[in-house]
């Protein structure tokens, strides 16, 4: 028997190029899935591998004015709460919007990025906020109000069942009384 060294060679040649040509179609589709949002996820049991190289530790970036990047709003009314609650200065504003789904519970306390501003600039910081407390809507008016570092606003209940802010400004602890709005539909 003899073998014919031509179409042998012809047949060893090809066979990278199948492999090539293979390749790069994978490799195109997985382009294509990405750029698309297509694609296969990973089995559960990969997402729950860690591994040395992927944990990196969850520090926050530096801050030229440490304390003045995050404001926080706390719940202590001894219920849940939901609502939104908002800083804005001009036309960039940072919002907290709590889902009835999944309300803030008691002695909870949500934290967004802060809206800087300075003293000399046009736009002053406003706030305000939007809150269902006892199946009622309480308002925050939108006024300037100026917390120091670390701005918390903490709601809690005053007796008669008002609704009451407490922040930290630069001249020592500021409480303002949210207003009830009895013209809204109880939440």
């Amino acid at each position: 028997m003899t073998v014919d060294l031509t179409t042998r060679t012809r047949r060893i040649v090809r066979l990278p190029k199948l492999l090539y040509i293979s390749l790069a179609v994978g490799i195109l589709a997985g382009a294509v899935c990405a750029g698309t949002g297509l694609g296969t996820a990973a089995p559960i049991s990969a997402l729950d591998v860690v591994t040395a190289s992927s944990s990196t530790p969850d520090t926050p970036p530096a801050s030229a004015r440490p304390g003045w990047d995050w404001w926080s709003l706390v719940n202590n009314t001894g219920q849940p709460i939901y609502g939104t609650w908002s800083q804005q200065v001009g036309d960039i504003s940072s919002e907290l919007e709590v889902v009835k789904d999944r309300p803030m519970p008691q002695e909870g306390h949500e934290s967004r990025p802060r809206v800087h501003w300075s003293s000399s600039s046009d736009y002053q910081p406003y706030w305000m906020g939007h809150i269902c407390y006892d199946h009622k809507w309480w308002n925050l008016p939108r006024a300037r109000r100026y917390p120091d570092s670390n701005a918390a606003f903490t709601l809690d209940v005053w007796p008669g069942g008002r609704l009451h802010a407490t922040w930290n400004p630069v001249s020592g602890p500021f409480d303002e009384f949210l207003i009830l709005n009895p013209y809204e539909a109880p939440c």
